[in-house]
């Protein structure tokens, strides 16, 4: 099996487009497609429904995609590992993250430490929460950037920041006149609300955030599978969502959601965590004192300005 259509598959499902999936594949479209037909004529079946409008994965692609994104997962392992195992003067830091972290905050949390330590390599692996969990139990991992649960109380933990949760209305779209900025969460307690898969921290989070406000969550049957399909499905009417500031497309309305007893806007909290027992590697000690004592200064550093 070909790890190059592999990924020319993997990139497609991500970007939802041949086109940017060829561009960031460095390939020509033509070579990214007949690389898909033959991965297709391999797997016994197609991957994916493709207009002329829009590109969207079969039944068999839905189920078949996080498998394919595990073999070049591991394929990335393999490498990483086997430099390491060449270069033993070269240390190795293994992050999982979830896909509702903000990305562009892990420049600023990382690259600070890297540049002080100029023999260590951080490796990045974005996946649902359950995995990495499995992973940095096993010791695939060594550090997983999430949101805050209480269940990761047997490992230590440190903060990274928080950010504001914000409510996207039913039928949302660019605000046209006055509108509120800001709704309590008993405003919306009556909402349905349209949810991703319970596997990147979001839905947790949302149930957890109605239960403590003592609210039953009214969820709509059918699951998004994209923070951008949530809107999409906002926008239509199906329902109303609840994203992170960061996951939300500058097109669309959304509002600050304030807690009900104090008046303050809900947040979203973002941890590190890694297990008490295991390497006592220094570079990883080291980190780990990184994660505690420097990244929430230069977050909210990066927050500010």
């Amino acid at each position: 099996m070909n790890l190059s259509h592999l990924k020319f598959a993997s990139t497609v499902a991500s970007a939802g487009s041949f086109t940017s999936a060829a561009r960031l594949c460095h390939v020509t479209q033509p070579t990214l497609s007949n690389g898909i037909a033959q991965l297709e004529a391999e797997l016994g079946e197609r991957l994916f429904l493709r207009t002329t409008r829009s590109v969207a994965l079969t039944a068999f692609g839905k189920h078949i995609v996080p498998y394919i994104d595990e073999v070049l997962r591991a394929q990335a392992g393999l490498v990483q590992q086997s430099r390491a195992f060449h270069s033993p003067q070269r240390r190795l830091i293994r992050i999982g993250t979830s896909p509702l972290l903000n990305a562009k905050l892990l420049a600023p949390m990382i690259e600070p430490f890297t540049l002080r330590h100029s023999n260590v390599d951080v490796v990045l692996r974005e996946m649902n929460m359950a995995d990495l969990y499995r992973m940095l139990e096993t010791g695939l991992l060594d550090f997983v950037f999430g949101v805050a649960d209480a269940a990761t109380a047997k490992w230590h933990t440190a903060y990274l920041y928080e950010e504001p949760l914000r409510f996207i209305p039913r039928g949302a779209a660019r605000p046209q006149g006055k509108r509120p900025s800001a709704v309590r969460l008993t405003d919306i307690a009556d909402e349905t609300f349209v949810m991703v898969p319970d596997a990147c921290g979001l839905s947790r989070e949302t149930r957890r955030l109605f239960r403590r406000h003592r609210r039953r969550l009214l969820e709509y049957s059918g699951e998004a599978m994209s923070y951008q399909v949530l809107e999409e499905w906002a926008a239509l009417g199906v329902g109303a969502a609840i994203l992170p500031l960061s996951k939300i497309a500058s097109a669309h309305e959304s509002l600050s959601i304030t807690d009900n007893k104090t008046g303050r806007e809900i947040t979203i909290v973002f941890q590190a965590t890694w297990r008490r027992t295991g390497s006592q590697a220094q570079h990883l000690k080291d980190f780990a004192q990184h994660l505690r004592l420097v990244v929430p200064k230069l977050i909210t550093g990066a927050s500010s300005a």
